[in-house]
């Protein structure tokens, strides 16, 4: 029998998503937001690899290239709040269980994530997906339960050197 807690899909998602926002709009190498997904969900789940989120982001940076997105970062923006709206991390329901429950197996890959942003973004572009709001950002949400603290979490050098300890 398994023992391996694997992240959730949407949460993963929210993670590349978060992660080529912040190198997008905030300058943030996305080996530094790597280290900090991976240090604040460590203790939640065991399967999380810096490669997954480091080819994720790059192959959403290479597409959102390709297609010469104007404004890559309300793309990013609306993704993430689709899977939020889908997801809906902050109720809790008799029926409905934990989204940030691990999963037993793993059901992502990265070639499917960027598949799945592919379809989104083409999606978007023609009108038919949800949009986020004006102004929204995933920063300003209260009560999504760990995303929030770990998009808002500050990453120092000292986290750094801690998490190659």
């Amino acid at each position: 029998m398994s023992k391996e807690r694997y992240c959730p899909e949407w949460l993963f998602k929210v993670i590349i998503s978060q992660t080529v926002y912040d190198y997008i709009v905030n300058d943030v190498d996305i080996f530094i937001s790597t280290k900090k997904f991976i240090s604040y969900f460590s203790e939640f789940y065991d399967e999380i690899t810096p490669e997954e989120i480091e080819t994720s982001s790059i192959a959403f940076i290479q597409f959102l290239g390709e297609v010469k997105a104007k404004d890559p970062f309300l793309l990013l923006n609306h993704f993430t709040y689709s899977i939020i709206m889908d997801v809906k991390p902050n109720r809790k329901g008799i029926f409905k269980k934990d989204p940030y429950e691990h999963d037993k197996e793993k059901k992502y890959s990265p070639h499917e994530i960027v598949k799945d942003f592919k379809v989104f973004s083409y999606s978007c572009r023609s009108g038919l997906t949800k949009k986020a709001p004006l102004g929204w950002d995933i920063r300003n949400e209260k009560d999504l339960g760990l995303i929030t603290n770990a998009v808002n979490k500050e990453f120092s050098i000292d986290d750094m050197i801690d998490s190659v300890i």
